[in-house]
């Protein structure tokens, strides 16, 4: 069972009905009770499915999430309101019966809140019919019946009633305050959680749900539930924008987090859409609320100044707080929107958006012609972005994936998602707070774009790591969608050339920009440690720097910066066996072991001959920032995956959190167990909106890690092996090269130093004889002039500095532009179809 903090609000309220229903059931049947005289169903509980998606694609390895937490489907029986009480009279008739705290506090909160909320519901003006009515009264007083058979056994003031009613007191301007005020008892914080904590039982396989009530009132609060959950989440969201507007937070960590309650608030919706079926489903509800709570204020949302209103604009300021605004705009495009059709579906009816003529004064009118404007255009990019046209994109963040999905078909039944009108109001929202500077986020991502290719330049083009790299970071290099347009009027298809200047999707949309940060980083991190772990090369050169460090053969002031950050972050199991060697004969034993010779080799009655192995002692270099790699991974185009609950999100934190305790190998660093054991004994206590601000400070932490450059790390270390390398050739002669016969065998340079500094002769010849340290002194000379040179520091002193364009106007990308390659493929498919109009757009 999860936390209550982890759940959404109106989740926590049907725990607190299961709670009560399971504690009667089970104790009731453990008394005697004859369960045959209640009413039950039973079957398998539903496991949680994953998102109905387009057609998936080839999937490489990526970073995944342990086993759910979530307990096995076992039998679930669904109990009866009228059962209630029958059964607790037969309990109240019990001497030895003690109701549990948290079972009390279910009961009490559920009444409070289904009382307070049906009262805050007839003051707002929407009443339910006389059958709904008639429903849920009888379900209150049920409740009502069983608390008062049962106050006997049960301890006093576990709920706080006359807090609750002093804080739903509070007055708000927002239209649905009132009951947001009911709903507060279930925010996770002392304020309204007074009870004191209570050890829940552990979920049994034998499960027990309440029937459900089916009533209007009931989809009336879960809907209520729902804005309320998404009223906090705008709040969280707002605050990281205005984070990131200050410079305090990162636009990728930002965005993906943002992202991330975009998909957060879609699987919400997808919790309580069984309830709002029956009703029309959630748009319909929605506006059906609003028309009779805006009536209950004094305004007739119907009453249109104008013929093309979409309603008495009088209403905007409530119509957009409760999503009304954004919904219509959402219902208006999917009634214009066409899969055959991905170009111009909004003709410039509302105008145009101007970034500069935003003002929160402006008349309800200009306000909404802005509006329709902004997001009009928006979703027509998006359903670019959405279709084949758009299957050259690297990522595709959760609009274009609602926008797809719209048009396609693939959103189960008719309704309009919710979810997609909050996020196309917080996209509105994001670029009203930035105004003018609406454009900053293009700019950020132009200049990671850039700081990346410089990373590039003296990499081998051959290199398939560099490929993956460019790949990422020139994808937007050149604006798809005015090559795009360009394409279709070169094919005969009129295009309005004015309409959409360069660039301009990515202007107005810093969400996107931050994904395709947050992409190029995880690409470079992903294919930088694959291009510099297999050589070698930096696990032997940590452990000769290391060694001259220890023996002090060169000044303290001598400091390779780059190599003991990548240390520190890699940490000693990725170079070491055990702890780091201190003596000559620990440096040669410990290099052995590391790249993968036996321990065995060293046994006093060990026969002469070639060393054993033990591929288990080989050091691996791990994969940093877990949480970054694991949300990258999330935005591939048209990738089945679940939904992203709450839960999941709390799952990729831990996660994240157990990675850094852990080697290359995924086990528990020795010197970290504690720590990992004490990780494992947190208590979660976040909402669901502070898990989306915790994910965006824990990417924002990830990025030093993912955005160090392991190309040049390990490129100058193989430089240094080659000095070495040549070096020793000179003082030992030719036959120093029957150790080093090949550029791919630079790491045993080390090697070398550390057995004649030993007295070995190799591994595998048992005699000893008096080690030589010349070569080790020789190793300290070279890497003292190479650190005294500042080759120590490259990665530092580039790390803050601004790369202009010029600066890699040298670096050739090898490889096709992944644009041009579909649109080759699309006007092939053109001409054989004869004309464009004839293409099937759909994925």
């Amino acid at each position: 069972m999860l936390p209550p903090s982890l759940k959404s609000i109106y989740q926590q309220y049907k725990t607190d009905t299961d709670s009560v229903a399971t504690w009667l059931a089970t104790t009731a049947k453990a008394h005697g009770y004859d369960s045959a005289k209640g009413s039950s169903k039973t079957g398998k509980s539903p496991a949680s499915g994953g998102r109905r998606g387009r057609s998936t694609r080839k999937q490489g390895k990526a970073p995944s999430l342990p086993a759910s937490s979530a307990s096995a489907a076992g039998t679930r029986h669904v109990v009866a309101i009228k059962d209630f009480e029958p059964m607790a009279a037969h309990l109240a008739g019990i001497d030895a019966v003690h109701v549990p705290d948290h079972v009390t506090l279910a009961l009490e909160r559920v009444i409070w809140v289904r009382k307070a909320f049906s009262e805050k519901l007839i003051a707002s003006g929407a009443r339910p019919n006389r059958a709904s009515d008639s429903r849920h009264s009888f379900f209150v007083g049920v409740l009502e019946n069983v608390r008062a058979r049962l106050q006997p056994f049960m301890n006093a003031n576990i709920f706080n009633v006359g807090k609750v009613h002093k804080v739903s007191a509070k007055k708000s301007p927002h239209p649905f305050r009132n009951m947001f005020a009911v709903l507060d008892v279930y925010t996770p914080s002392k304020a309204f959680m007074d009870a004191p904590d209570v050890a829940v039982p552990p979920a049994s396989r034998t499960e027990y749900a309440v029937e459900d009530e089916n009533s209007w009132e009931d989809a009336v609060f879960a809907l209520v539930s729902l804005l309320d959950d998404y009223d906090r989440l705008t709040k969280h969201v707002k605050s990281l924008w205005s984070r990131y507007a200050a410079g305090d937070l990162d636009l990728a960590a930002v965005a993906v987090a943002t992202n991330a309650a975009f998909d957060l608030a879609r699987s919400m919706e997808d919790e309580i859409k069984p309830v709002l079926s029956n009703f029309g489903g959630p748009d319909t509800l929605l506006t059906a609320y609003f028309i009779a709570t805006s009536a209950a204020s004094g305004i007739n949302v119907l009453d249109k100044e104008r013929p093309g209103d979409p309603f008495n604009l009088e209403a905007y300021d409530r119509a957009q707080l409760c999503l009304v605004n954004s919904l219509t705009i959402v219902t208006s495009w999917a009634a214009i929107a066409s899969p055959s059709s991905v170009l111009d579906s909004y003709n410039g009816k509302y105008g145009w958006y101007n970034e500069g003529v935003e003002d929160p004064a402006s008349p309800p009118r200009a306000r909404w012609r802005q509006d329709m404007a902004v997001l009009l255009e928006l979703f027509d990019y998006l359903h670019i972005l959405s279709s084949s046209f758009g299957g050259g994109s690297l990522i595709e963040d959760e609009m274009t994936r609602g926008i797809g999905e719209l048009v396609y078909g693939c959103e189960d039944g008719g309704d309009m998602p919710l979810w997609l009108a909050w996020a196309a109001q917080i996209h509105l929202d994001i670029l009203r707070s930035l105004g003018k500077n609406c454009g900053r986020g293009l700019d950020d991502m132009r200049q990671e774009s850039l700081r990346i290719k410089r990373m590039m330049l003296h990499v081998p083009e051959t290199s398939p790591e560099r490929r993956a790299v460019l790949k990422a970071a020139t994808s937007w290099d050149k604006d798809p969608i005015v090559k795009i347009r360009a394409q279709l009027k070169g094919l005969g298809i009129p295009q309005d050339d004015k309409r959409y200047t360069e660039f301009q999707f990515l202007r107005r949309n810093p969400i996107h920009c931050g994904l395709l940060i947050h992409n190029m980083r995880a690409t470079l991190h992903r294919s930088g440690v694959q291009y510099a772990a297999p050589s070698g090369g930096l696990l032997s050169t940590v452990q000769l720097y290391h060694a001259l460090r220890e023996e002090k053969l060169f000044p303290e002031e001598l400091v390779w910066e780059d190599l003991e950050t990548l240390w520190k972050m890699q940490g000693n199991p990725t170079f070491f066996v055990g702890k780091p060697p201190a003596d000559l004969e620990g440096y040669f034993r410990n290099y052995c072991l590391s790249i993968g010779v036996s321990v065995s080799n060293w046994a006093p009655n060990r026969r002469k001959g070639a060393p054993s192995v033990n591929t288990e002692n080989r050091r691996n270099m791990k994969f940093m920032g877990w949480s970054s790699l694991f949300m990258a991974e999330r935005l591939a185009p048209a990738r089945a995956r679940p939904a992203l609950s709450s839960d999941r999100i709390e799952e990729i934190l831990m996660e994240g959190r157990r990675h850094q305790f852990k080697d290359g190998k995924a086990h528990i660093q020795p010197e970290m167990r504690e720590q990992a054991k004490e990780l494992e004994r947190e208590t979660i206590k976040l909402s669901p909106a502070d898990l989306i601000e915790r994910l965006a400070f824990d990417i924002h932490a990830e990025i030093p890690a993912i955005t160090f450059d392991y190309f040049t790390m390990h490129d100058t270390a193989w430089a240094l092996l080659a000095e070495l390398k040549e070096e020793f050739t000179q003082l030992v002669g030719v036959e120093f090269l029957q150790y080093v016969p090949q550029e791919d065998k630079l790491p045993f340079v080390v090697g070398f130093v550390f057995s004649t500094a030993a007295g070995r002769e190799g591994v595998g010849i048992g005699g000893k004889r008096e080690g030589r340290g010349e070569l080790l002194m020789t190793a300290a000379a070279v890497v003292g002039v190479f650190l005294a040179n500042g080759r120590g520091s490259l990665i530092k002193d580039q790390a803050g500095a601004i790369v202009k364009a010029e600066d890699v106007a040298d670096l050739k990308v090898d490889g096709v532009d992944q644009w041009d390659m579909l649109q080759r493929g699309i006007e092939r498919q053109s001409q054989a179809m004869g004309g464009l109009r004839g293409i099937d757009y759909c994925r």
